[in-house]
């Protein structure tokens, strides 16, 4: 099963992210604006594949964005700052009931309305076999092209852990292809 479909597009700054940062740290919501809009996609897609739902994760992407503001004067700019996004993230989700994954409303696109319902729905229930943490490295790289190295570092676990979930993931979602097609 591939994600390619959910690849998120190239976002480009004029300003770059230090200088932009240096005028958050400030207070200048301009500049707080403009250094955390071109992450809210990639924190709402791992919201909605670790909390299960749109509401769930729209309400948990907003409680991360608000904390990355009120922690901003913390931020040393030592990790990159969707790095630094995506362990708030995390964080945030996993304070929250975990519910089976759904991936609703993140770019599918298939033929009918009936055909996506029945993708949604497959999706979902692939998604719920796998673990919080195997969800979280299977949408960062899957959908999110990130490396090995930037997930574990933003995961705050080790290069090999990260391998080790990508591969119990992909396993796992074989075990359920097979098993829900039966093959």
């Amino acid at each position: 099963m591939t994600l390619w479909w959910l690849r998120r597009p190239a976002t480009t700054t004029s300003l770059s992210e230090r200088d932009l940062l240096t005028q958050a740290r400030a207070g200048e919501r301009e500049a707080i604006r403009r250094l955390l809009t071109p992450h809210e996609p990639l924190i709402f897609r791992l919201c909605l594949a670790i909390l299960g739902n749109r509401t769930d994760a729209e309400d948990a992407a907003q409680e991360t964005l608000l904390a990355a503001i009120r922690a901003l004067p913390k931020f040393r700019g030592e990790a990159q700052l969707s790095t630094w996004l995506v362990r708030i993230a995390r964080n945030v989700c996993t304070k929250r009931r975990p519910i089976s994954a759904s991936l609703d409303d993140a770019g599918l696109s298939v033929a009918g309305p009936e055909d996506a319902v029945l993708e949604r729905a497959l999706l979902q229930e692939a998604l719920a076999h796998l673990t919080e943490l195997q969800r979280s490295c299977l949408v960062l790289q899957a959908v999110e092209g990130w490396s090995i190295a930037e997930i574990a570092s933003s995961l705050s676990v080790t290069s090999k852990k990260v391998e080790n979930e990508l591969y119990r993931a992909r396993k796992a979602l074989a075990r359920w292809e097979e098993s829900s097609h039966g093959n």
